[in-house]
């Protein structure tokens, strides 16, 4: 997905999914076509479905061994499972998702040995490449001349969780009102004007999407911790200041790990009400259309438009309609097509969130 000024091509943006193993093909080929590679967002989700194959099952086959002992009978009360060959089925993807099952003991002793392993992890990550088009000269120079280049941040600002986390978010970045004057050193660099208070209605944009389920993870194995209180920064002391600047202000709260790392929203993996379904067909790899909206507001400039080069089951045409931006997308295989028409034949909802 690219979001550009149909002005020019000096700042245009490219933003794609990738498999994690393969990232790296995918960031080559993209500095290939001429872009920079600016960042990497990671989708960072818990529903993900193991695909890897089970070790001492393919040693049995490959011995031409057959299990027969059935050591329990497994039930599981879930909308899918993972077949043998690694093959993910469920109710959600339009599959029937197994309910019980044999568990049968290895047929082997060299199967035996390999028993509880598997070929690779389960997915709960999505790497996103963020990266642009070279700018005509500088920034500045390139947003009034091309009226492409930034990122929106305000766009897409982390909500605070409550009036407490805003207290204590904006309590200890206030540079002004603590006298913190111009900067200059060898992390950020000069900086000739004062430092200003922290104002803004909510977080800073970050580079990691969260669930939910991932958060409250994070929160059950950090439990509650406390920002440590120290004394003003002027003492010599070893290990004083943390928490207090040098006025005397405290930067003291308390709650998860996961505070300091704002659950951006509920970007769960895409539900049934997401997967459009005609004569059976399905897409394998859709994305939530709230994901997509997020993306669309960071990198489409004001009157820009939206470029979909792999419009699937067309999450982003219709991401992009939720967001009034203008997108042209083109899909090679023609049974998407069919499920292009019918997700944007559906009554679609403007929903903020």
């Amino acid at each position: 997905m690219e979001g550009y000024s149909p002005r020019a091509e000096t700042g245009r943006a490219c933003r794609a999914f990738a498999a994690s193993r393969t990232y790296h093909r995918l960031a080559c080929a993209i500095e290939d076509a001429g872009f920079e590679i600016r960042d990497q967002i990671d989708w960072v989700y818990a529903s993900g479905m193991p695909h890897g194959s089970d070790a001492s099952l393919l040693v049995d086959r490959e011995l031409g061994a057959k299990r027969t002992e059935v050591v329990e009978h497994a039930t599981r009360h879930g909308t899918g499972w993972s077949n043998t060959k690694g093959l993910g089925v469920s109710t959600a993807n339009g599959g029937e998702a197994k309910s019980e099952w044999d568990v049968l003991a290895p047929a082997t002793p060299e199967a035996e040995q390999w028993a509880g392993w598997y070929s690779q992890l389960k997915p709960a990550h999505e790497p996103i490449c963020l990266a642009r088009k070279p700018l005509d000269g500088n920034l500045a120079h390139n947003l009034l001349e091309h009226g492409a280049g930034a990122l929106h941040i305000d766009a897409c600002r982390v909500p605070f969780r409550n009036t407490a986390d805003e207290a204590e978010s904006k309590n200890k970045n206030r540079h002004a009102d603590f006298g913190s004057g111009p900067r200059d050193n060898h992390v950020y660099g000069a900086d000739s004007a004062n430092r200003t208070d922290y104002k803004a209605d909510a977080r800073f944009a970050p580079n990691m999407l969260f669930d939910q389920t991932m958060a409250g993870e994070l929160d059950r194995q950090s439990g509650v911790t406390v920002s440590r209180k120290g004394e003003p920064r002027a003492s010599a002391r070893p290990g004083a200041g943390w928490g207090m600047t040098r006025t005397g202000a405290e930067y003291d709260d308390m709650g998860g790990a996961s505070r300091f790392y704002p659950v951006f929203r509920y970007c769960p993996k895409a539900g049934p009400g997401e997967r459009p379904k005609v004569d059976g067909i399905l897409h394998p790899t859709v994305k939530p259309v709230e994901l997509m909206r997020w993306l669309v507001r960071l990198v489409t400039p004001p009157d820009g438009l939206v470029l979909e080069p792999f419009a699937g089951s067309g999450t982003t045409l219709e991401a992009c309609l939720l967001e009034h931006m203008q997108c042209t997308a083109s899909e090679l295989d023609p049974d998407y097509i069919k499920l292009i028409h019918a997700r944007l034949s559906k009554p679609i909802q403007n929903e903020l969130f």
